[in-house]
């Protein structure tokens, strides 16, 4: 790939070089990105660019090295997230790297919903299915510290991630385990909760750049036409429910109907959909009704 080498120590040049060269890169928001990667190349905040960049710029010309770097890693297509290491999601900043999805907005309207459905006046044992950073289960232990949730994950790498997001955090009473899916799991749960890979692995090749070449396959494609794994956690997560106890699950934009049909009626009950913001089908939550 060609490197862009910086060529100006002007704060208002630099941005606006790094987000020229971004634009022409055909990046999607190219003066947001500009000024992450200024920012965090300089270590300060994004909102204290027009304070503090012009002394940091002065400072050192390795931040100029360092923010070219930025700019060609991000031109080339590498997600924001994975070049400054973290996302924000929810009410935290979560480490990321090439070993996790990055944590996306529309997850966070499912762990909304759990938090609006399950109150703090019960404590609840909760399980993760491929947790991945451990965006989801380490969000709503932060908010309900009572609860007792185990996080599961096939890779050794994302778990790895997933505990430093923890120790980063402050967030106790969350049990890593590294499980196939249940493979791995004992026990009984009043809440399942998963955000497993959905896309159709034969639709690779239409992704972005940014997620077809930089994000973990393992945690993006499943076989048959997306619904592979979610359908082996539609089989077996009531037998690791308590009776009465949910299960949500994220799913694909077109997959309602698909998903719709596999929920067996003499197992779960209250089998329900959600969209998201943007319109677009992207929960599933339905009750075991197994005794």
């Amino acid at each position: 790939r060609k490197v862009v080498k910086i060529k100006t120590a002007d704060f208002d040049e630099l941005l606006a070089e790094g987000t020229a060269l971004l634009a022409l890169a055909g990046k999607d928001s190219p003066r947001l990105d500009a000024e992450i990667l200024l920012s965090h190349a300089l270590g300060i905040d994004r909102l204290e660019l027009p304070l503090y960049a012009p002394l940091k710029i002065g400072h050192s010309a390795e931040n100029l090295y360092v923010y070219g770097d930025h700019i060609n890693r991000r031109a080339a297509g590498e997600p924001v997230a994975y070049i400054i290491g973290k996302k924000e999601f929810y009410k935290s900043a979560f480490f990321v790297n090439r070993s996790v999805m990055i944590p996306r907005p529309e997850t966070e309207e499912m762990v909304e919903a759990i938090l609006n459905r399950f109150d703090g006046h019960r404590r609840i044992s909760l399980l993760d299915v491929g947790a991945g950073c451990g965006c989801i289960a380490l969000s709503l232990v932060l908010e309900r510290p009572d609860w007792k949730i185990t996080a599961c994950d096939v890779s050794p790498d994302a778990l790895l991630v997933a505990k430093q997001n923890a120790r980063n955090l402050g967030a106790g009473n969350v049990e890593f385990t590294l499980s196939d899916l249940f493979d791995a799991v004992n026990g009984k749960f009043d809440l399942i909760v998963s955000n497993p890979p959905y896309v159709d692995e034969k639709l690779s090749d239409t992704l972005q750049v940014e997620v077809r070449e930089y994000e973990p396959s393992v945690a993006l494609f499943a076989g048959d036409g997306g619904m592979k794994v979610i359908k082996t956690l539609v089989d077996r997560a009531a037998d690791y429910l308590e009776p009465g106890g949910v299960f949500y699950c994220e799913i694909g934009y077109d997959q309602k109907e698909k998903v719709e049909k596999h929920f067996d009626e003499n197992v779960w009950t209250d089998v329900e959909f959600s969209r998201d913001l943007a319109g677009n089908w992207r929960t599933v939550t339905a009750v075991c009704g197994m005794k």
